[in-house]
């Protein structure tokens, strides 16, 4: 492993990283890896993007992602101070953080879509090294989904440590990754995929895609 364990200090994090499940689970119980490929997933605003990105400033790799080895942490990060890794006696060689949000603007492939540069990014990614991935789905079909989770299948070995945040239910599917849901009451290790609020979801959705929708639709007008 590259990362053994996430410990956070609760006194040094911000209260409102602190509101979130993930953050304080973290900052309560710390999080040790178990397994080359860990993915993270649960509802919006749990707190799995923010954990990860300060996962990646503390190990060296820019804000906006990218290669590592371009950047280091600094006070204007909102977990600098507050999270610390305990890291393995791996060397820093090689690695990649792509975060959703930023990644096309970092990235050399101009012309290509987002889903397009993504896939060039995930289809370089080698072994003997630490990739952190940040929402990879995001302007992925189905299929181009699948041939990242296959990449991804690829890099399940004991040299290559892979850390991801995911809602697709396809990516959830990485053979042998150990899935950790995050919820409004904190952390559940090794979730199956089956038992996944996104797989669920999708589920209930092909099995009846006009009755979800009827019923989403019913939900939002009386939310208003």
């Amino acid at each position: 492993m590259f990362i053994n364990r996430i410990s956070i200090d609760a006194a040094k994090a911000p209260a409102w990283a602190l509101a979130t499940p993930a953050i304080a689970h973290v900052a309560e119980f710390g999080f040790d890896f178990r397994r080359p490929i860990t993915v993270f997933t649960g509802g919006n605003g749990v707190g799995k993007s923010t954990l990860l990105e300060g996962v990646a400033r503390a190990w060296g790799f820019a804000v906006e992602g990218g290669a590592w080895g371009v950047d280091k942490p600094g006070a204007h990060d909102p977990m600098f101070g507050a999270l610390t890794l305990a890291t393995g006696p791996r060397a820093k060689v090689a690695g990649y953080f792509l975060r959703g949000e930023t990644h096309t603007a970092i990235t050399e492939f101009g012309g290509r879509s987002h889903g397009e540069s993504v896939l060039e990014v995930t289809s370089r990614m080698q072994p003997n090294a630490l990739y952190l991935l940040d929402e990879p789905e995001s302007g992925l079909s189905a299929i181009s989904q699948m041939a990242l989770l296959a990449q991804l299948h690829a890099l399940g070995r004991p040299d290559t440590q892979v850390v991801m945040v995911t809602h697709s239910p396809i990516l959830l599917g990485v053979p042998g990754a150990e899935i950790v849901e995050v919820g409004e009451h904190g952390m559940t290790r090794g979730v199956a995929v089956e038992e996944t609020m996104a797989f669920r979801a999708m589920r209930d959705f092909l099995a009846d895609p006009h009755g979800i929708a009827e019923y989403m639709a019913d939900w939002a007008a009386h939310e208003e």
